[in-house]
């Protein structure tokens, strides 16, 4: 059963209930479908068309799974993480839904190739860039830390778009233009700049998508 679940999934990804079941039964059943020290993408649907990204660290047996997500607050692009996977408030296993799909998107990822990409996760966040939801946001997050761990991830078939995938956020750490920011209160959009400094520690790549 173990061996068809780790096919399917690796093929087309899982629903949300069937993910519900597997993430309840714990870790180590996880750990079978997925295996230990792996890189996960979850994403679902969100609005019918779009999805939400996150990543989880599966590490080896006995440890808990880690999970770094991003959200908007303020009109600003903030990353969450990592925590544990169900601590976080913003985590999809708070709020499982039908359409939601795991895919996996790297294997042998260790602790070491892990702790690197959390502190890219980190100034991110710290950088406090400006949310948009076609084009920064949770994919573009996701997507950045996957290049930068190059795991080579090509997004399953089906489900919503991955709208913001393509913009990796390199150009915008090092302080290149921003895409607008997209937040709607009481009807009004408002735009605004990056608030804090850029760190410079970060790999370069060209800004593919606004």
């Amino acid at each position: 059963m173990i061996r068809q679940l780790r096919t399917r999934v690796f093929s087309r990804g899982i629903c949300g209930e069937d993910f519900r079941i597997l993430v309840d039964r714990g870790p180590p059943a996880f750990q079978l479908v997925f295996g230990e020290n792996t890189l996960v993408k979850i994403e679902f649907d969100v609005a019918r068309f779009g999805e939400h990204s996150h990543l989880v660290h599966v590490p080896e047996l006995g440890r808990p799974p880690q999970i770094i997500t991003a959200y908007p607050e303020d009109g600003e692009l903030r990353v969450l993480g990592p925590v544990h996977w169900k601590e976080s408030v913003h985590s999809p296993l708070r709020r499982p839904r039908g359409a939601q799909r795991v895919g996996m998107i790297a294997t042998g990822f260790g602790a070491d190739k892990w702790r690197r990409i959390t502190v890219l996760a980190r100034a991110i966040d710290e950088a406090r860039l400006n949310y948009n939801f076609l084009f920064q946001n949770s994919n573009s997050v996701v997507a950045t830390l996957a290049d930068a761990a190059d795991t080579g991830f090509v997004d399953l078939p089906g489900g919503g778009f991955n709208l913001g995938a393509g913009n990796l956020l390199y150009d915008e750490l090092m302080g290149g233009p921003q895409v607008p920011r997209f937040l709607i209160r009481g009807g009004t959009s408002h735009s605004a700049s990056s608030e804090s400094d850029v760190p410079r520690n970060v790999p370069q790549s060209s800004n593919t998508d606004g």
